[in-house]
């Protein structure tokens, strides 16, 4: 009789441990499966979140100096070459005969910031240069385009030359929803048009005031962007 009931005492331990055993099991198989859609998740986040946009086909440069809002020279290959960014212009600072123009100096003082020093990613449309020898290009910085950046902040205006026109569309777009904010160039009535900027919008206070050149200079073209260099 004592013997029976030691039997099933030991039956109850050991189911009882078989019982712990089975669960532990499944827990930690099931924790290991929320691990891995956990990782899994993560990679997906980091893939949703990096940049697909800019193309392969680009041509790596160093930015050495900005000469206005639109206009940049570079380090290419060992040799300087003056960028022109395409589907965009910025308002005048250094035209000899217009002047300094509203927000031209709050789009150039932006690429400077921005572009000074930086290493770029430079894409080419169907034409490379203009008459003038200037690369014409999309300037990529740390996989966003910079052309875009400067219609967007309304610093601006879409300008097409064919057949340059790869982004022209998105251009516009992009430029209706700086033109409905009224940001930058758009705050100034009748001020930036498809042909150019109106030479008798007037600046905000916000705005610089123009400053003229220095006496005793002489123009060295840079064609459109027109730089003041000293003669001394």
């Amino acid at each position: 009789m004592l013997s029976k009931k030691k039997n099933k005492h030991y039956l109850f331990l050991i189911f009882v441990s078989v019982f712990f055993i089975s669960s532990f099991l499944v827990g930690c198989d099931d924790l290991s499966n929320k691990s891995s859609i956990s990782t899994e998740s993560s990679k997906d986040n980091l893939t949703s979140h990096s940049d697909s946009n800019m193309p392969k086909n680009t041509i790596s440069a160093k930015v050495t100096r900005v000469v206005d809002g639109d206009t940049v020279k570079v380090t290419l290959k060992g040799k300087e070459e003056t960028v022109r960014m395409i589907l965009i212009d910025t308002p005048e600072t250094k035209h000899p005969r217009i002047g300094v123009q509203p927000f031209g100096p709050e789009a150039s003082d932006f690429t400077k910031k921005m572009l000074t020093n930086k290493n770029i990613q430079l894409e080419m449309d169907v034409q490379e240069r203009d008459q003038y020898g200037r690369l014409l290009a999309y300037i990529w910085l740390d996989g966003t385009m910079f052309n875009r950046i400067l219609i967007e902040k309304g610093l601006a205006r879409v300008a097409i030359f064919p057949p340059n026109t790869k982004y022209v569309d998105e251009f516009n777009s992009i430029q209706d929803k700086a033109r409905q904010k009224e940001i930058g160039i758009w705050s100034i009535e009748n001020y930036a048009t498809d042909r150019g900027y109106n030479s008798n919008g007037q600046a905000p206070a916000s705005s610089k005031s123009p400053k003229p050149p220095a006496s005793g200079c002489k123009i060295c073209c840079d064609p459109e962007k027109l730089e003041f260099i000293s003669s001394s």
